[in-house]
């Protein structure tokens, strides 16, 4: 019996520039991290990390109702890479986007916002941002799998089990 190695699954989703979308997409991108066989741990950080990046397109880097976010998500042999386009804000919010990504030093306690993309720092193997071709800001986002997560195996069973 060959065993050829699994070919990555990858989506993408293009959105407005609309916070009430938030909730059914970071759902959307867990199930499928599910589907794909990872923990439940995992798919929670993973609706984290895209709460927090889309969030973060739409409030910093759209310019108006009509602008696009677009997420692509790619699974492939326990590592998950996520990417949030938005269409670009200023340069300011480009360079605070950098340096809470960049910064050695955590915001300080008084600060109300740019907690999120210390979050997502955290709960990523990997983060990085470019800017695009046309200006937009591309944050690319890798995780993997936990050395713990041998518990997603079992589930993944379970799961299509269900079906």
């Amino acid at each position: 019996m060959d065993s050829q190695p699994k070919m990555p699954s990858g989506y993408s989703v293009k959105l407005p520039s609309d916070l009430e979308y938030i909730p059914p997409l970071r759902q959307f991108v867990a199930e499928i991290a599910r589907v794909e066989g990872f923990s439940k741990k995992f798919c929670f950080r993973t609706e984290i990390i895209v709460d927090e990046l889309v969030t973060n397109g739409i409030l910093h880097g759209s310019q108006d109702v009509h602008s696009e976010i677009t997420l692509e998500a790619r699974f492939e042999e326990g590592t998950m890479n996520l990417s949030v386009q938005d269409q670009g804000g200023t340069r300011q919010n480009l360079e605070n986007l950098k340096r809470a990504v960049y910064s050695p030093k955590p915001p300080s306690n008084d600060k109300k916002k740019g907690r999120g993309l210390v979050i997502v720092q955290m709960l990523s193997s990997e983060i990085k941002i470019d800017l695009g071709e046309n200006g937009q800001t591309q944050v690319h986002v890798v995780k993997t799998k936990d050395p713990d997560d041998s518990q997603a195996q079992k589930e993944k069973l379970l799961y299509e089990s269900d079906l």
